[in-house]
């Protein structure tokens, strides 16, 4: 339950790292595989599991932004980087809209499945639409692309959304310099691997954009239809062992909300009784009905300090 004191645990460390290895060595032999496949089911095949696979990658990307990664502080930014590059996008500026988004979290700022009185509706439905379809992993690469030739537009003209006025007003000013260095070794890295693997740069990203669907589909099931609260709008949603064991427990995000310092292996020991779990197929059917009227303002006072995640 949220505010309740509880013991944290070291990271597993060797095994995130066994994984954060695996899941990039695979991605880059699917990346191959569907490179060299003779007809577009073959593309398809490698595409769709590709966009699987990196499911647990954005997992253990998310460990590292709360640096529970691994225990030692560069391991766990080495392979924030790392895993950021390949997801893609600035490890510093996914942090930093990360930990903005807990801070934020179901604020208005931050409601995207339901609307309120004076909103446009349609305009709400079809931004939503057009986020969980894809659009939500792709802001990411297009950040990239005007941090790169324009970094001051993110701050301008270029950003109107509410919710994304308030993501990157989050990012200090200090941090642009890093996160545009990173930028262009992400630019270069997936440039270089084009090229050293002999890759077809049509299938590479359209194996991407597979991936960037199926992220950006399941990203906010976990949050819709959870009560106005920082800490505790989210769910610890059931799912099919196999598929938990897929998303690195990313299923129990209301611990993870509750306890943002607890790893990944160990959050289905913080459920929250006073809760029900909803089924996972259930919550993401339910999701893709669309927004719905706000019933409820959120709760005032209830961001508490979360330390390092501040």
């Amino acid at each position: 339950m949220s505010g309740t004191a509880v013991d944290i645990p070291a990271p597993p460390g060797r095994l995130n790292v066994a994984l954060a290895l695996g899941i990039v060595s695979g991605g880059l032999a699917l990346q191959w595989c569907a490179s060299r496949a003779d007809g577009w089911l073959g593309v398809l095949g490698a595409g769709v599991a590709f966009s699987f696979l990196f499911l647990p990658l954005y997992s253990l990307l998310h460990e590292a932004e709360h640096r529970v990664f691994h225990a030692n502080a560069a391991v766990n930014e080495g392979f924030g980087v790392l895993l950021a590059a390949f997801f893609p996008g600035p490890f510093t500026f996914l942090r930093a809209c990360h930990l903005g988004h807990h801070r934020r979290n179901r604020s208005d700022a931050e409601l995207f499945d339901q609307y309120q009185p004076g909103d446009d509706v349609r305009r709400k439905r079809i931004i939503f639409y057009a986020l969980y379809l894809g659009g939500f992993w792709l802001l990411v690469p297009l950040a990239m692309a005007v941090v790169l030739v324009a970094p001051g537009a993110l701050r301008g003209q270029l950003v109107k959304d509410p919710s994304a006025v308030a993501m990157v007003e989050g990012i200090p000013e200090a941090f642009m310099s890093r996160i545009r260095a990173e930028c262009a070794a992400i630019l270069l890295l997936h440039m270089g691997l084009v090229l050293a693997l002999d890759l077809s740069p049509g299938r590479y990203l359209l194996v991407y954009a597979l991936y960037g669907l199926n992220w950006s589909a399941q990203q906010y099931v976990t949050h819709a239809h959870s009560p106005r609260h920082v800490l505790d709008g989210a769910h610890n949603l059931r799912a099919h062992p196999l598929y938990e064991s897929l998303l690195l427990h990313f299923n129990w995000h209301l611990a993870h909300h509750q306890h943002p310092r607890v790893p990944w292996l160990y959050l289905p020991r913080h459920d929250d009784p006073t809760r029900e779990r909803p089924g996972y197929l259930t919550a993401f059917i339910r999701f893709w009905r669309g927004p719905t009227q706000a019933a409820e303002a959120p709760v005032e006072g209830a961001a508490r300090s979360m330390g390092r995640e501040d």
